[in-house]
């Protein structure tokens, strides 16, 4: 069975009081990824992040905010971290792996 990838940007920014630990965040996440999304980051501030990534999985993270939600309570629930984000599905996919490619 093949499985649905879906291309995405994300922006985050660190909620208040959490930005001291913000750029480590964003680090650990390209670094370790979470669920089936990967990603790799495009900029990193210390008030915000622009990142690519890509996700395997279910058909129903279609919308940019049902994949918002999906994002925000997995890295929540699963690493502890909680951050303020901004989801949009790009209109193509992108080739499998094609999220590690774009340089930091």
């Amino acid at each position: 069975m093949r499985q649905n990838l879906t291309a995405f940007s994300m922006t985050v920014a660190p909620r208040k009081g959490a930005e001291h630990i913000f750029r480590s965040s964003v680090e650990h996440l390209a670094a370790n990824g979470v669920g089936n999304a990967r990603f790799s980051v495009v900029e990193l501030t210390d008030s915000r992040a622009v990142l690519r990534g890509e996700i395997t999985g279910d058909p129903r993270l279609v919308t940019d905010r049902s994949l918002a939600e999906f994002l925000t309570d997995t890295l929540a629930v699963k690493e502890g971290i909680h951050l303020d984000l901004e989801v949009r599905i790009e209109a193509w996919p992108l080739p499998a792996g094609a999220a590690g490619a774009v340089a930091a």
